[in-house]
């Protein structure tokens, strides 16, 4: 009788632990072995000179930049050519007396 009573206050004092501990853990905790730890033994050892990489690297950046301007401007000039932003339709009307002035030009 005395080792269910003990039993019972254990159980009693216990179970809330229990559930703050389940409560908190809310599953953000890695629950598997992410690996070994990274250092610096995985990272590539550079062979060449600093300034020989640097200056073939800017290069090619160089070239990328340039290409992308130019096919920005190109893009640019056709939208603006096919009235794709449609600036006219977009601006007030004209006032009555000029609206059908350049339709009697042609």
């Amino acid at each position: 009788m005395r080792a269910l009573l003990a039993h019972r206050v254990l159980l009693r004092r216990m179970l809330p632990v229990v559930f703050r501990r389940q409560a908190r853990a809310s599953g953000h905790a890695a629950d598997f072995n992410p690996g070994p730890p990274v250092n610096y033994d995985y990272m590539p050892v550079p062979f060449k000179p600093y300034k020989a990489v640097h200056n073939q690297l800017q290069t090619k950046f160089n070239i990328y930049l340039g290409v992308s301007i130019a096919l920005f401007t190109l893009s640019l000039v056709l939208a603006l050519e096919d009235n794709a932003f449609m600036f006219e339709e977009l601006l007030p009307p004209h006032s009555y007396r000029y609206r059908h002035k350049a339709a009697k030009k042609e």
